[in-house]
């Protein structure tokens, strides 16, 4: 007997669902549904008990609190829910697919005779900030019919009052609204509380259900139960608005659309949604200066009312959706070229990087803006309440870097202008505050001096890199030149200083790197804003700190590095040598990072199934993040395959409840902290490393604000009698110790020698102080009045979002490379440079600066020096900076007493060198203690 064709086309769509469920390989805990703000933030849970979307839920990113939010088709009276759990209709359709791109979340779904595809479109818009910071998504639904026939069809979506606070039994208002173009619904608290959140979720926004006029279209607000069921009775809704304003949750108000599409076989456009959260003002930023800035969503610099942007937004979806098809793609193709694991990440990672920020610009008292006065806040997502934390800046950077170095800056402006006028506090501050969206940073101590003043350096002269753009560089000159001449006297050897993650060992590897490498890039900033003898000098302080720390990071096989000066059994993820890839700044040998990449694979032949630790003492502590940024600088493809499986394994594992994580357990995947953290742009990282440089272009009027300055440029630094006295001293016991040394060391080449005769010490092994200055990190960083601050004059603007659709491909790495090369890579370039004072700025020396389409990594390679185990003992330049003006007691501390005395000088460049060596020579004589206690060898007689 034949079957039927229908029963045959249906047969093989079941046949082709099951392949594709078959080769689907990722399987994420959570999914971005719409991801726009901090608190624009929805997600839908798949672990491996959840049920599909066409039957859950969406959630807040806690996964804690429900997001009301419904779908539901209607097929020749046969009502199925394709989003939600309310037990209305026929049934449930039947998810085949779910496709993760870096701008949607794609699924495939059967409701009886029709396939359907539910897109959720988080857009990505890094060329254009209206559209970026307007706090809105689509979800468009598609249907056709699975066995070629006719059907009459409706849809229907609705959100709930859930979308307003965390607090269930807050009483809430509402009101619908047409216009020319759009429908949608209006709700918000009655009574809203400024800049507080209740379970994550902010009590003084607004949440919008909009929808572009079309035929066919309907809209109700009224209880829960009374609308879809109204929907699944007839296929339409009734026009109407309640006026029963109550609690959110007594009972449940949903405000919904519907479309009745007729009889079709397929749909010809999709119907299309839009889902917005809008906080006006976005956030309460106070300056340097002590003043109280209420600042408004970006958008707002080109739409007067939040009609007139709905508007523009509902009728640009066509437009939107082809720009995100091109973005995907292209993210999407250039992953590609690693793993298809790296695909993965980095479309699951893109949102949520982005989904952390706030895009602002200043207002006045009457609300206008000033669109030349822009800045960026980002919430610290999934871990605390902290705004613009540096650490976590730091791990997304490659995101913005990749996408459009501009976003970097304006994250970067606020932290500076805050710190511009703290002449006293020698180090950067950790964020802008505790409490978002309240920006404003309380100046004192912490431990993490050479962390975030590292991580600061480092991410202004990549983002000047990148784009071109100069000015933060000239506008904080005297602030990073405090924060670099703070580093070149702490950063090699410290026992008071914690890492991004809270270690607080003392002479930590990784962290003294990245130390290191921004002395090198204070070197690069100031050589870009014509300060050549600053450049000079500090590019002599990073050569001797570099060599100085290859004698004292070395494990003794000279085979890779340690985690810990001198612990041969210690070892970390040296993520920090990416910074030095990134940056160009090649300081790290090439033989070096071969031998850590060797290092590294032999490591994860026992690492735990998600990836290796953090380091050796942090037990499972594994990092998302940091095994991307270490993936991206081994030479070996198989050693970074495996780190990024690690990473890819754990994200895959939907056994945990949660959204992407940063930290977790490396061997139970338990998170740690960090989900869904912005840290986890950290998965762009070897995308960013394919970006062209662009020529650093310094604003004529950018002048350094703040006062404090605690440099002084010029010839003839001297130090006093004491500090002369102390080189003297300290250089003959160096002496004494190489020769003793040396000569017990060739007297350990002799086996025989080894065991006759007896080296006896007398004294404990004293293991000194290494830090070439001895004054504490917090000693002299106590809160400080705020001088002055110089606004950053951002000009990014965006276009019309009924704009082309075309998308342009910009060349070999990112979006939106300007085309012409010195003008800065921003939303929107100067139309001319006339006003600018353009600097022939090659980086860094020795090697010259890198044409414009030759990526970081190539060119890394083609610069990176050959490893040499000396230190080394090049002096710092007569000219330029001298060192902090901290106290210090060590006599061979240049800030020890006045600059002005007579005699000949002893450069902090000098003094970090003679002590690595005094510090060599220790390690030497322990071993050699150490081998005195070995029993002697056996012999068979």
């Amino acid at each position: 007997m034949m079957l039927p064709s229908t029963l045959w086309f249906l047969l093989l769509v079941s046949v082709l669902s099951t392949l594709v469920r078959a080769q689907r390989t990722f399987f994420p805990a959570s999914i971005p549904l719409s991801v726009r703000s901090p608190y624009h933030n929805v997600w839908l849970i798949s672990t491996n008990t959840s049920g599909p979307l066409s039957n859950s839920w969406p959630h807040f990113w806690g996964q804690q609190s429900i997001m009301g939010w419904a779908g539901k088709i209607r097929v020749d009276g046969t009502t199925f829910s394709w989003m939600g759990q309310d037990g209305i209709g026929n049934g449930t359709a039947t998810v085949t697919d779910i496709e993760i791109t870096p701008t949607r979340s794609i699924f495939v779904m059967q409701a009886g005779p029709m396939n359907l595809t539910v897109t959720f479109l988080s857009p990505i818009e890094p060329e254009d900030w209206v559209k970026q910071s307007f706090p809105f998504s689509y979800l468009s639904i598609e249907a056709a019919s699975l066995d070629g026939a006719s059907h009459s069809v409706q849809v229907y979506s609705d959100i709930s009052g859930e979308w307003l606070s965390g607090n269930r039994s807050s009483p809430i208002s509402w009101r619908n609204t047409q216009t020319g173009s759009s429908i949608f619904h209006e709700l918000e608290l009655q009574t809203p509380t400024p800049n507080v959140e209740i379970a994550n979720q902010a009590q003084d926004g607004k949440a919008y259900y909009a929808m572009a006029s079309r035929t066919g279209l309907t809209w109700q607000i009224d209880t829960d139960t009374s609308t879809r069921n109204l929907f699944a009775s007839q296929g339409s809704l009734a026009n109407i608005e309640s006026n029963a304003f109550g609690p959110i949750n007594s009972p449940f108000f949903v405000f919904a659309l519907a479309v009745d599409l007729g009889t079709i076989t397929s749909t010809s456009d999709p119907v299309t949604w839009c889902a917005g959260y809008v906080r006006d003002p976005s956030v309460q930023y106070t300056t340097g200066s002590g003043e109280t800035q209420n600042r408004r969503p970006y958008f707002f610099s080109k739409y007067s009312d939040i009609s007139s942007a709905i508007d523009a937004f509902t009728t640009d979806f066509s437009a939107a959706h082809d720009r995100a098809v091109a973005l995907d793609q292209k993210i999407i193709g250039d992953a590609a070229k690693i793993s298809s694991e790296y695909v993965d990440l980095a479309s699951l990672g893109a949102r949520q990087t982005f989904g952390a920020l706030d895009i602002t610009v200043l207002s006045d008292d009457k609300g206008n803006v000033d669109a030349s006065d822009v800045k960026i806040f980002m919430k610290d997502v999934g871990t605390s309440l902290r705004v613009n934390p540096v650490e976590r800046l730091y791990a997304a950077f490659p995101t913005y870097l990749y996408l459009n170095a501009s976003f970097g800056g304006s994250l970067l402006a606020p932290l500076l202008e805050s710190q511009d006028g703290l002449t006293g506090q020698q180090y950067a501050a950790q964020d802008l505050g505790t409490g978002y969206p309240l920006a404003i940073l309380t100046p004192g101590t912490h431990s993490k001096g050479i962390e975030q003043t590292g991580n600061m350096l480092i991410m202004m002269y990549a983002h000047a890199r990148v784009s071109g753009d100069g000015t933060l560089l000239a506008q904080h000159y005297n602030l990073t030149k405090r924060w670099a001449d703070y580093l070149v006297s702490n950063t090699l050897t410290f026992d008071d200083q914690a890492s991004a993650d809270g270690e607080t060992k003392a002479n930590m590897t990784n962290l003294a790197l990245k130390g290191i490498i921004s002395v090198k890039a204070m070197a690069e900033i100031s050589r870009a804003v014509g300060k050549d003898s600053d450049a000079q000098e500090y590019d002599s302080h990073a050569s001797a700190l570099i060599g100085s720390w290859l004698s004292l990071a070395e494990s003794s096989s000279q085979q890779h590095l340690l985690g810990v000066y001198g612990d041969q059994q210690s070892w970390a993820l040296l993520y920090n040598i990416y910074a030095d890839l990134l940056l160009g700044t090649n300081l790290i040998p090439q033989s070096i990072i071969e031998g850590q990449t060797q290092f590294y694979g032999s490591l994860l032949t026992t690492a735990p199934v998600f990836g290796l630790p953090i380091d050796s003492s942090a037990g499972q502590q594994s990092s998302a993040a940091w095994s991307l940024l270490t993936a991206a600088t081994v030479t070996d493809d198989g050693v970074r395959n495996q780190l990024i499986q690690g990473v890819w394994s754990r994200i895959s594992s939907n056994t945990t409840l949660g959204a992407f994580p940063d930290q977790y357990n490396g061997a139970t995947g338990a998170i740690l902290s960090g989900a869904p953290s912005p840290a986890i742009g950290a998965m762009f990282s070897h995308l960013a490393l394919t970006v062209p440089n662009t020529t650093i272009v310094v604003p004529a009027d950018a002048t350094s604000s703040g006062s404090g300055s605690n440099s002084k440029s010029g010839d003839g630094k001297k130090s006093n009698i004491g500090a002369i006295v102390g080189g003297v001293v300290g250089g003959i016991a160096v002496v004494g110790l190489g020769i003793l040394g040396f000569f017990l060391w060739r007297r350990r080449r002799n086996p025989h020698d080894d065991y006759a005769e007896k080296v006896e010490f007398v004294d404990e092994i004293h293991r000194p102080s290494l830090s070439p200055y001895s004054y504490p990190p917090n000693q002299d960083a106590v809160p400080f009045p705020y001088d002055s601050t110089v606004p950053l004059a951002g000009r990014p603007s965006g276009s019309d979002f009924a704009g082309q659709s075309q998308y342009t491909d910009p060349g070999v790495a990112g979006l939106g490379t300007p085309s012409i090369p010195a003008a800065p890579r921003s939303p929107s370039s100067p139309s001319t440079n006339s006003g600018y004072a353009q600097l022939a700025y090659d980086s860094p020396t020795p090697q010259p600066l890198s044409q414009a389409g030759i990526s970081k990594a190539r060119e890394a390679a083609l610069n990176r020096p050959q490893h040499q185990y000396t230190s080394s003992m090049s002096a710092s330049s007569a000219t330029g900076s001298a060192a902090p003006t901290a106290s210090s007691t060590d006599p061979l501390s240049p800030s020890s007493g006045s600059r002005s005395g007579v005699g000949s000088s002893i450069s902090p460049t000098e003094v970090v060198s003679l002590r690595a060596e005094v510090e060599n020579l220790r390690r030497v004589m322990q071993e050699i203690r150490a081998d005195r206690f070995e029993p002697p060898p056996e012999y068979q007689g």
